[in-house]
């Protein structure tokens, strides 16, 4: 009869830091899965979407805002549109709800020289506009109009609804099965 002995030892900081590791690279794996499940559900046309459907985008932007951010000291990850490229419109889309009234542009006499607006192109429920030099007083005046008239139009609209719209919740409940492979067997 043989007899064997064996003695172990736990090192549980380097334990720990493995499984810090392994959590911070599963959050990452399932930002990402969500993210891109968000993006594929965002069709880009130009007419907007159904109430409860995913919104459309007319340009793109918004699939292109969605980003996912891994916090390593507290172990979380956040998925969602960026609002310095997206604006804060999304979060109206996803939830519902009211808009406060836009702003007001600043009240200003043009003159030839300056650089002002003119409208580029109007639409029933969008108006872009640029800013060149006013090369005529016509010109100016047109730009100082404009701006009155912008300004007239936003003070005469109320507050806009916005129906629900989800995109990341839906995302979400969709890879909800999927997240705990991403944690299995990640400690290595």
């Amino acid at each position: 009869m043989i007899t064997l002995t064996a003695k172990t030892k736990l090192n549980t900081q380097k334990l720990k830091q493995k499984t810090e590791q392994a959590n911070f690279r599963s959050l990452g794996h399932a930002g990402g899965a969500i993210r891109l499940t968000a993006k594929r559900s965002i069709r880009k046309r130009k007419k907007p979407s159904q109430p409860g459907s995913p919104p459309h985008t007319q340009t793109g932007s918004l699939k292109r805002s969605i980003r996912y951010e891994v916090n390593k000291a507290i172990p979380d990850v956040v998925i969602g549109p960026v609002n310095e490229i997206a604006g804060r419109i999304w979060n109206l889309h996803e939830h519902g709800g009211v808009a406060k009234k836009r702003r007001l542009l600043k009240p200003h006499k043009f003159n030839a020289g300056d650089f002002g607006p003119i409208r580029v192109k109007q639409q029933a429920y969008n108006t872009k506009f640029a800013r060149i030099r006013l090369k005529s007083a016509g010109q100016a005046a047109r730009a100082t109009r404009l701006v009155e008239q912008e300004n007239d139009r936003r003070r005469s609209d109320g507050p806009r609804r916005y129906p629900k719209r989800p995109f990341m919740k839906p995302a979400l409940d969709i890879n909800r099965s999927r997240l705990p492979t991403f944690w299995h067997n990640s400690v290595r």
